[in-house]
């Protein structure tokens, strides 16, 4: 969120983000944005202006019509979900389990999470390119 993310950890997380969105694009996978809510695994890194981004795969946020449509349309009749429904119904539940795991959400995640690690190691000066 731009409005309350640090400036100086601005062009550094909106350069990540974009390194995620144009895997997620290359690969013709749907995406959405995700407002940095300040969750744990990564608030404290941004209020002290370090640059973050990182991927979301839903946790209690409700999937909408719009978000299923579109996902049908580009994943097929078997990956578009439940509308009105939360993205992941067993997030921090008794069935939060790897019998439940979504394995192509899961694998797709694991690649753009590589695509951006990749990215960022051959960089010749990655503080130049967080902190332009």
């Amino acid at each position: 969120n731009n409005e309350t993310t640090p400036a100086r950890a601005l062009p550094g997380s909106n350069r990540i983000t974009r390194l995620f969105i144009d895997y997620f694009e290359q690969n013709r996978l749907p995406w959405d944005y995700t407002e940095f809510s300040g969750r744990s695994d990564y608030g404290p890194f941004l209020a002290e202006g370090i640059a973050c981004g990182g991927l979301f795969a839903g946790a209690d946020d409700t999937k909408t019509q719009e978000q299923r449509d579109r996902y049908l349309k580009m994943l097929g009749s078997t990956l578009g979900g439940m509308a009105n429904t939360n993205h992941d119904p067993c997030y921090h539940g008794k069935c939060d389990t790897l019998e439940n795991l979504n394995t192509f959400a899961y694998l797709h995640m694991v690649k753009a999470a590589a695509h951006a690690i990749d990215f960022l190691a051959q960089l010749q000066d990655l503080n130049h390119w967080l902190y332009p």
